[in-house]
């Protein structure tokens, strides 16, 4: 059963981590100054951005989730709608 937007923000972030590697589908990665942003697409219907220092090469304790398409603004050019419906 997927896991619900409002339940997964309650969740202990290693556990997010954990359920993004295991249910999130990647859709891209883009870079904003010294973080490297990867975008999830959850089975509960909402994305997740991971943040990863790729100078330190280390992943953040920063995730950021969303329901809304316009967040996936910046991610445009490297997203195609058929990648939101693959499992």
């Amino acid at each position: 059963m997927p896991t619900a937007h409002s339940a997964f923000r309650t969740l202990p972030f290693l556990t997010q981590i954990e359920l993004v590697w295991d249910e999130g589908h990647h859709l891209a990665t883009r870079y904003e100054g010294s973080d490297t942003l990867v975008l999830y697409h959850m089975q509960g219907e909402f994305f997740v951005e991971m943040f990863y220092n790729h100078v330190d090469n280390v992943l953040q304790e920063k995730l950021r989730t969303f329901v809304s398409p316009a967040f996936l603004e910046p991610y445009a050019a490297s997203i195609e709608l058929d990648d939101l419906t693959r499992k």
